[in-house]
């Protein structure tokens, strides 16, 4: 499988996500909010979202962009690299909500509910550039042996043991997550 075919694949995950969070804070009943439900999610978006996927992006493909000719001071590169931070300012203000509201502040759950769908609204627009414009940009300017390098180097990614069940343990989530919000 390419190197782009797995991130597209990963945001099919992440995406996933997002509908169950917006399924989640639908009902708007802040003392009903399942917080464990809302704690794996964040767990999801901290380790799948951004420390899996978002890390290839970064260490890997963007930097091999980068040495073909693409600043990450300007231009796509520089857009996604704030968009990922962005997001994360977001998860840390749902994390800080969530904190307040296990401590009974059941008023963050509008902190909570805002910052979550915010980063799910991010996310949704990033994806689209990232599958529709980012992707195919790097098809064609990096070479077919750095691509190949990209693909197998992500292939390993997702294949290692270690890596191989932490992957299968955030996909078991999305599945679980998927029949539970999404599926009725």
């Amino acid at each position: 499988m390419s190197a782009i075919q797995i991130l597209v694949d990963e945001h099919d995950q992440i995406l996933t996500m997002i509908k169950v969070t917006k399924a989640i804070f639908e009902n708007d009943a802040a003392e009903k909010m399942p917080v464990e439900d809302v704690n794996s999610l964040i767990d999801f978006i901290q380790n799948f979202a951004d420390k899996y996927h978002h890390l290839k992006e970064e260490d890997i493909l963007f930097k091999e962009m980068e040495n073909y000719g693409m600043s990450t001071e300007s231009g796509p590169l520089a857009v996604m690299l704030h968009e990922h931070n962005q997001g994360r300012a977001f998860i840390q203000q749902a994390i800080a909500g969530i904190s307040k509201y296990t401590a009974g502040d059941i008023s963050a759950y509008k902190s909570i509910k805002e910052n979550l769908l915010g980063y799910g609204e991010l996310l949704s627009n990033h994806i689209n550039k990232e599958n529709n414009i980012l992707y195919p940009m790097a098809e064609r300017i990096l070479p077919h042996n750095v691509l190949d390098k990209l693909n197998e180097t992500f292939e390993n990614t997702n294949t290692g043991t270690r890596n191989n069940e932490y992957f299968d343990k955030y996909l078991k989530m999305v599945e679980t997550f998927n029949i539970k919000y999404l599926i009725k």
